[in-house]
């Protein structure tokens, strides 16, 4: 259950690491996974050089820019949301991710049911340590 006082008085990237982690459970996945798959993504698609990240493209770069502009608006504006805006907010935001996260399983041939631990397996301590401090206070 989201402690909607306490989301509100956070810095907006802990706001909207905490609603992530909270949309992910909903779905049966852990933020670790999400942010395995983002990390897979990249090792699979960058260029040769260390320098060329992976970019989305297609359907898969709608899917994400959808939902990462909507979490922005969202994560913003949030304070100023009552509770049932902010439950209708989220689980828009909810039916967003989703659609996100089985694009990129498709994209990546990804089967969640046997492949969730080596999917994790692409955070490294970078991302772990973020998704940690972010999470600071939940």
């Amino acid at each position: 259950m989201i402690e909607i006082e306490k989301l509100k008085k956070a810095q907006q990237i802990s706001r909207r690491m905490y609603i992530i982690k909270h949309m992910c459970e909903c779905m049966g996945i852990d933020i670790d996974y999400l942010f395995g798959l983002f990390n897979m993504y990249n090792t699979k698609n960058r260029g040769r050089w260390f320098w060329q990240k992976a970019t989305f493209t297609g359907a898969l770069k709608d899917d994400f820019d959808r939902f990462n502009s909507y979490m922005d608006r969202f994560t913003q504006k949030l304070r100023s949301y009552d509770e049932e805006r902010i439950w209708s907010s989220v689980n828009e935001a909810q039916n967003l991710l989703d659609k996100l996260v089985r694009s990129l399983e498709i994209s990546l041939f990804v089967n969640r049911d046997e492949d969730t631990v080596s999917v994790k397996l692409y955070n490294d301590e970078n991302i772990k340590s973020l998704i940690r401090e972010s999470l600071k206070g939940f």
